[in-house]
């Protein structure tokens, strides 16, 4: 059904796009993205990407909601937040641990054809996600590696039109870590 993955392409770049440009029509667009993925991921046997569809609406539910409610801290320095070094390492590092168990349910009990790359890439796509929701500048970065990691493997399972959507992820990554950089300075 390449016209329900064209739309869920044209929409998620859009979602992530707007994103970047801090508008919060982001949320709305990125559940419709979301939705269209879940389907077509259902449609691949993609489990573990098919779950990350149904997360990431949940989170976008979350992130519209935090945007819209700012904290305290935003109010008085400014848009973005950002970690110190060592508790982005603690997270990122607990984050890749989880993806194990989460690989070997994969592998046992799905059709998954690559269950622990699947599995680490859904991981830190949701901590990317949850960085993004409470505006950690550092969340671009985090997407950079996944979106870079995800077009290679859409790239190696001979999806190009997904694996192209990946690599257009990878540079609205770079965009917006530069948008909000530049904003944050």
């Amino acid at each position: 059904m390449p016209s329900l993955e064209a739309a869920a392409v044209a929409i998620n770049i859009a979602g992530v796009w707007l994103t970047a440009r801090r508008n919060m029509m982001c949320w709305p667009v990125g559940m419709v993205g979301v939705i269209l993925y879940l389907r077509q991921f259902y449609l691949w046997h993609l489990y573990g990407d098919m779950l990350l569809q149904a997360v990431y609406f949940i989170i976008l539910g979350y992130g519209w909601y935090s945007w819209r409610t700012p904290k305290e801290t935003q109010k008085t320095q400014g848009h973005f937040q950002s970690f110190i070094p060592s508790n982005l390492i603690t997270q990122v590092a607990l984050t890749a641990c989880m993806s194990l168990p989460v690989g070997w349910v994969f592998s046992h009990f799905t059709d998954d054809p690559q269950p622990y790359i699947d599995s680490v890439l859904m991981c830190l796509s949701l901590l990317a996600s949850l960085w993004t929701t409470q505006k950690y500048i550092e969340n671009w970065y985090l997407w950079i590696f996944v979106d870079f990691i995800y077009a290679w493997l859409f790239l190696y399972r001979t999806d190009f039109l997904t694996a192209s959507l990946y690599t257009i992820f990878t540079l609205l990554a770079l965009f917006g870590a530069y948008t909000w950089k530049k904003e944050q300075i």
